[in-house]
């Protein structure tokens, strides 16, 4: 155990692009209920070749296993979607060649609608269109949210994200009624407005350290019974702000010392005492599995002792299956599982295989950053082109060396993608979970959706 102690010692990180930033490869579900209503979308030019790929998604595929379509124009496919749903529900939807816009549309059981992609957006027609066109009218206004201002202070940032939350509500007010929208429509709109409006108040990032010195004042309008609701699991804002309220409220109380052993418990508790029914649940997923991203080897034993209390309690299927990926990893390491990590293979693009000791051993006595992706994964291709010139910066001055493991299904179509992006730094150091293989890396670095990666010494 002692020769493999240093490789141990990592750091797992998870880059997240806001909103709607991890990819990850599922099959829809809903199709299984045969009470369920169908969806058609249909791609309006036949014969265009304008759009290449689609995709059709949850808004927070964090912890949803259940539902993701990617369709690419094929002689074997078309860019028809067909899927059953049993109560209107918010996705995200955009072209993904070429890259358009990603907006949220609200679908409902039964709709029937033709889609076009102009001037970078996605537009529909037909029944029900103005539940998908929201969110690009929206953008069409121009609004910025405001940044805080050193000038101004907080008081002012305050008011100037008061107001522009209230020209955001009063557009959808005149939007839902020259439309005549679903009273639905108008209810989960004006919650995603509300709880995008109070994420970007709880992210205390857009904030210089030290500008906020009342919490009390500054989170007075804002209470942790607002979170109570079982109603918004497709509206990621409100998950957002939820999670940045509990580490608002863990910073005053605490004070900026993240992911401690004191800093769960206090969270869990907070949880415990506030939170109820299927919010509750997500919270005390989201902690602990953050806690698990950033896991440092010597707190395993009290993240294992939660994962085991809580895991009874949890009855949401999608909730418990995450806390049972991180027990099950958790046992990997202390099983030592390293010698089979080191034994995985990988394939490069010209088709060798090799250990995963062998890749490494390539890097020498590099800090490795070891890029796990795919080539149907929009965020994981828009990271690579727009960090290029950093990582090339951390490459030459910081003795680092970048790793991309990708975890696509079609050799063709991986090897494609890196021919294409090859201008972009991923010229080199390529390579390929084989389908066959039941991967221990991805066990190990805890790889459950994508772009993910991990930092090794």
């Amino acid at each position: 155990m002692k020769k493999h102690q240093k490789f141990i010692k990592l750091l797992l990180i998870i880059i997240i692009v806001i909103g709607l930033s991890n990819c990850q490869k599922k099959k829809s579900s809903y199709e299984k209920d045969v009470n369920l209503e169908q969806v058609n979308l249909y791609y309006r030019y036949k014969n265009d070749t304008l759009i290449k790929s689609v995709l059709l998604d949850e808004t927070n595929v964090e912890f949803n296993n259940e539902f993701s379509m990617l369709k690419r124009k094929s002689d074997k496919e078309d860019l028809n979607f067909h899927f059953n749903l049993e109560t209107p529900r918010l996705f995200k939807f955009y072209s993904f060649e070429p890259m358009s816009i990603p907006f949220m549309v609200y679908v409902t059981p039964g709709d029937s609608l033709v889609y076009r992609l102009e001037n970078n957006t996605i537009i529909f027609k037909g029944t029900n269109a103005a539940h998908y066109n929201f969110f690009k009218e929206l953008n069409d206004l121009n609004l910025k949210y405001p940044d805080y201002d050193e000038k101004l202070g907080l008081s002012d940032f305050i008011e100037n994200r008061k107001t522009d939350y209230q020209k955001r509500l009063d557009f959808l007010e005149e939007y839902a009624k020259d439309r005549n929208t679903s009273n639905s429509f108008y209810q989960k709109i004006r919650a995603v407005l509300r709880f995008q409006y109070i994420n970007g108040m709880l992210n205390t990032k857009l904030l210089p350290k030290g500008a906020i010195t009342d919490y009390t004042d500054y989170l007075k309008d804002i209470d942790v019974e607002i979170f109570n609701r079982n109603d918004q699991d497709d509206n990621v804002y409100f998950q957002l702000a939820l999670t940045n309220y509990i580490k608002v409220i863990t910073e005053m109380k605490l004070g900026d010392n993240a992911f401690s052993r004191e800093v769960l418990e206090f969270q869990l508790n907070f949880i415990e005492k506030h939170l109820k029914g299927e919010t509750k649940e997500y919270a005390i997923t989201k902690m602990l599995s953050e806690f698990n991203k950033q896991l440092d080897l010597k707190n395993i034993d009290i993240l294992q002792d939660k994962i085991d209390n809580y895991l009874p309690q949890i009855e949401n299927e999608k909730f418990k299956a995450v806390l049972q990926k991180v027990n099950r990893r958790l046992n990997t390491i202390n099983n030592q599982l390293i010698d089979k990590v080191f034994s995985d293979t990988l394939i490069n693009p010209e088709g060798e295989i090799l250990t995963f000791k062998e890749v490494l051993k390539e890097q020498k006595d590099k800090t490795k950053i070891i890029d796990f992706w795919a080539s149907w994964c929009a965020p994981c291709i828009k990271e690579i082109k727009n960090s290029y010139q950093y990582r090339q910066q951390l490459i030459k001055e910081k003795n680092i060396s970048f790793i991309y493991v990708s975890i696509d299904k079609d050799p063709e179509k991986w090897k494609q993608k890196v021919e294409e992006l090859e201008e972009f730094g991923m010229d080199k150091y390529q390579y390929l979970i084989p389908e066959t293989n039941n991967s221990a890396l991805r066990t190990f670095f805890n790889v459950s959706s994508i772009p993910h990666y991990a930092i090794l010494d």
